[in-house]
């Protein structure tokens, strides 16, 4: 542990803050003389005023290139210390408590600059698995739709969130859990709940007047898009790093392919047996493509009848993941 205190970086979450988020090694701890760790590590603050400097995971850069992030998750919130933290609680009414996130986001419709001085996380079964620092010219947009989700969350039900981005150091909450930090991109931030997600994929429900072979089709596609994506949320949850999480992620909230996907196998009478991810043999140039297999089976006639095979390819060379190509099928035994 290196003992100092330290002027604020660039790269820092917020003036008032006493830890340190860097991308560069500097860290702001609290005024006084400047601090800084070796190359390849990350700072944040201690006791003290102290600063902490920890090797950085292999995982966070690659050839000098940040690490990309496409997770998926819950809004929550954190202040940065407690002296944030009573320092809003003053300038709102006595009754009023800052941890109800209802009052605090009533608290920042009427003064949304204060959006900084909270470390807003990304949960995973209400466990922090990042910190969200909105950076750049577009800041204020992203605190204002991170207020968006964390309302949708509490009003509309709203039960995932996509968070695409890079890695920019790690954040220590105030309880004592220390944190990525993602860098979001706007672009590819998105709220939803199942039930949106499932009714986008399989359309409107069949009229009244339906046959009962429309209203047993409809039901099947529901339920095979449900099993697919609580497949993605709960087997499959992952923290969005690898190549292959933000295949599958991205693959999980791109409602059109997997609706394509699924009203081919329901026609066939097919279900949903194994998804699969692996790289793309076939990619353009300065792309990072894999191929995400959904494999499905008729369960009546396992031993008998031939396997289903869909691809969809994913590149995710950017923060935000984008589909390549078109969805292909085929038999496979």
């Amino acid at each position: 542990m290196q003992e100092c205190s330290s002027v604020e970086s660039s790269g820092g979450l917020n003036p008032q803050s006493q830890l340190a988020v860097t991308d560069a090694g500097a860290c702001s701890c609290g005024g006084g003389a400047p601090c800084s760790c070796p190359e390849g590590s990350d700072c944040s603050c201690g006791s003290a005023r102290s600063c902490n400097c920890q090797r950085r995971p292999e995982s966070q850069a690659v050839d000098g290139i940040a690490q990309r992030v496409y997770a998926l998750g819950n809004i929550g919130f954190h202040f940065i210390s407690h002296s944030v933290r009573d320092s809003i609680a003053q300038q709102l009414d006595a009754q009023s408590n800052p941890d109800d996130p209802h009052e605090l986001l009533r608290y920042l419709d009427a003064n949304p600059w204060d959006a900084t001085a909270l470390i807003w996380t990304l949960d995973v079964d209400a466990t922090p698995i990042y910190a969200i620092n909105p950076s750049g010219a577009f800041a204020s947009d992203a605190y204002l739709r991170l207020r968006s989700f964390l309302r949708e969350q509490l009003t509309e039900g709203v039960e995932r969130v996509s968070i695409p981005g890079v890695i920019a150091g790690n954040a220590s909450l105030m309880f004592g859990l220390t944190v990525p930090v993602i860098r979001p991109q706007i672009r590819g931030m998105y709220s939803w709940t199942t039930a949106a997600l499932i009714s986008a994929v399989a359309g409107s429900p069949p009229a009244q007047g339906a046959s009962t072979k429309n209203r047993d089709d409809y039901n099947r596609k529901v339920q095979a898009v449900r099993n697919f994506l609580e497949r993605v949320y709960y087997e499959l949850r992952n923290r969005g790093i690898t190549p292959q999480e933000r295949a599958i992620n991205y693959a999980a909230t791109n409602a059109f392919a997997v609706g394509t996907i699924f009203q081919s196998a329901i026609s066939d009478g097919m279900e949903l047996d194994a998804i699969e991810v692996e790289r793309s043999p076939i990619c353009r140039p300065l792309s990072d493509c894999w191929d995400v297999k959904l494999r499905f089976f008729d369960p009546q006639k396992r031993l008998e009848r031939a396997a289903k095979l869909y691809r969809l390819t994913v590149d995710v060379s950017a923060p935000y993941p984008v589909r390549y190509g078109k969805v292909y099928g085929w038999s496979t035994y």
